[in-house]
């Protein structure tokens, strides 16, 4: 068995020579690795349009690496658990308040303070605008940190919930956009999607020049990146 790596369309693919009859393509999502098992006697050049005939796919696994699994339903029902930078925190709520707002001490947990008979949908919503603050702090501290780092500045960044992405980049309009999710996950999660977008500025595809920037700017990537999954 042998191993040796070539570069197709700004992918590194690791080439493992075998003896075997059929051509193998795989993605690690986990790293971002692409890797082909072929027959011994393949050629160089038959390897290489084995990656281009199943490019689409490949980039789609890797863009895919960013997805949210299912999210877990939530009530902002008194008692309940509640993220904030990766640790969980009791919800009390208080019904019988003046004006809505929400509370946080690290040691009592996240108080809900709403007027009676609010609906879910709105106890929900005071909650997502609380954690949009908090997010929006923690952004504003990070960012002038990494585009100074990464050498690309953003005209804006938004937070938004999204379903299927931790973060996005409109490279033409340079605007971030982060999840708002990102805020009961650790900080160094948000740190990471920061990064990662602020990186494709500099590389649009997910490619070898792309995972270099990331291995030089955040060398730990990989595993914030297994810690974000679970």
């Amino acid at each position: 068995m042998h191993k040796e790596k070539i570069i197709v369309a700004g992918l590194v693919v690791e080439v493992w020579r075998k003896p075997i009859k059929n051509i193998n393509l795989a993605v690690y999502r986990l790293d971002g690795r692409v890797r082909i098992s072929v027959p011994g006697i393949t050629t160089d050049a038959r390897v290489r349009q084995a990656v281009m005939d199943r490019m689409d796919w490949i980039r789609q696994q890797l863009d895919s690496r960013h997805e949210l699994p299912e999210p877990i339903a939530l009530r902002a029902a008194d008692g309940e658990m509640h993220d904030l930078w990766g640790k969980s925190y009791p919800l009390k709520v208080f019904g019988k308040s003046r004006r809505h707002h929400v509370r946080f001490d690290p040691v009592r947990g996240i108080s809900l303070h709403v007027r009676s008979g609010t609906s879910t949908n709105n106890r929900l919503r005071l909650l997502a605008g609380w954690y949009r603050e908090e997010m929006e702090k923690r952004v504003q501290t990070l960012l002038p940190i990494w585009q100074h780092r990464v050498g690309e500045k953003v005209n804006e960044f938004r937070i938004k919930k999204m379903k299927t992405r931790w973060g996005t980049c409109n490279i033409t309009a340079r605007r971030l956009w982060l999840n708002l999710e990102l805020a009961r996950k650790p900080e160094e999660c948000l740190e990471y999607i920061l990064v990662h977008e602020l990186v494709h500025l500099l590389e649009r595809g997910h490619n070898s020049t792309f995972y270099t920037h990331m291995d030089r700017l955040l060398p730990q990537w990989r595993s914030v990146d297994r810690l974000l999954k679970q």
